[in-house]
């Protein structure tokens, strides 16, 4: 019998079978993720005599003093065998694509995609570089960075830190940070948390809606040729999309309040405690309102060289549909009640 048994597999890429017959070629398994802390190889119960330098430690591994019969990883990573060892990496290439020769990945930790992710292919990661274009989906708990363009056919892309993209076209795309491209964003849904700049050429935003919290920055907004395009600042995206679940629930709440105080046998005492309960809701809404709008005097829409008529603005609760082309550098600010050039 052999002296450790092994936790690390050799081999591991095969279809996710799901249990009914059916296997997931979109699955293969590929990389296998450890947390540190996490048992690599274990002696044993048979090999008394077990000495820890028979295990095949490598790189981001260790055998702890207080339990000798195990090896462990010290770092969250992809875990795989080298040259007879065990070795954990906090890094995952790919040498080319993200398709049917990989499948989807999952990874703990930073991945490095060489190619580009290909439609209906999904890339989940810490964070991750991906050096040719995003057609599938991808989700980073942290910084993003694609060095070619995010054209997905409104597939998300959702990104914990910053993101860094060529250009986006007609796709989904959020970033709990800044974003920073350097071409165009056209046709497309983009979410900021902090800044949204375009800074190359032509530097462009046109259609779609693009918002970001404290502010956005770019060359040129719309075309003569487009409608439709929305740029707004001063409200965090993602706060925004809590507060209006919570809204609808307390407006659902509220509905029902008022359909009990209909009743024309309701005791006073009751009608009276429900009217205390209707003031109570009304003074949540009025919070979080508050707090969706709160920063929008620091909030600015910045646009260096055009904006195109049929636009339209909106910084905090107000909003403006340009009604003429601009030329030059125009600044958009709220001032009080009304948006300011």
């Amino acid at each position: 019998m052999a002296k450790i048994r092994f936790f690390v597999k050799k081999g591991l890429k095969k279809p996710l079978e799901l249990g009914d017959g059916r296997v997931n070629f979109f699955e293969l398994q590929t990389i296998q993720n450890v947390r540190a802390g996490e048992v690599l190889a274990e002696a044993s119960p048979e090999a008394e005599d077990f000495d820890p330098g028979e295990f095949p430690a490598g790189e981001n591994t260790y055998v702890p003093p207080y339990n000798p019969r195990v090896l462990i990883a010290s770092i969250d990573g992809h875990a795989f065998w080298k040259e007879g060892k065990i070795h954990v990496s906090p890094v995952y290439v790919v040498s080319g694509d993200v398709d049917h020769s990989t499948g989807n990945l999952h990874f703990v930790g930073r991945l490095h995609v060489k190619g580009t992710v290909r439609a209906g292919f999904l890339v989940e990661a810490k964070e991750a570089i991906i050096e040719g274009d995003v057609e599938g989906t991808v989700l980073t708990k942290r910084d993003l960075e694609v060095k070619g363009g995010i054209a997905n056919g409104r597939k998300r892309v959702i990104c914990g830190g910053n993101l860094r993209a060529t250009y986006i076209l007609n796709s989904h795309v959020e970033a709990r940070g800044d974003i920073e491209v350097e071409s165009y964003i056209r046709d497309s849904e983009v979410y900021s948390g902090g800044t949204i700049t375009v800074h190359g050429r032509p530097g462009a935003i046109i259609g779609g809606h693009v918002q970001a919290k404290r502010g956005i920055k770019i060359r040129v907004l719309g075309s003569r040729l487009s409608t439709g395009t929305r740029l707004s600042a001063g409200i965090d995206p993602f706060l925004e999309r809590l507060i209006r679940v919570k809204l609808k629930e307390l407006e659902e709440e509220r509905a029902q309040i008022e359909e009990i105080m209909r009743d024309p046998e309701l005791p006073f005492e009751e009608l009276f405690d429900l009217d205390r309960q209707l003031k109570e809701l009304e003074f949540y809404r009025s919070l979080m309102e508050e707090s969706l709008y709160k920063g929008s005097q620091e909030a600015f829409i910045e646009v260096q060289e055009r904006a195109y008529q049929g636009a339209t603005i909106s910084i905090g609760r107000e909003s403006l549909r340009l009604e003429e082309d601009l030329k030059g550098v125009v600044r958009f600010r709220l001032k009080g009640d009304k948006i300011t050039l």
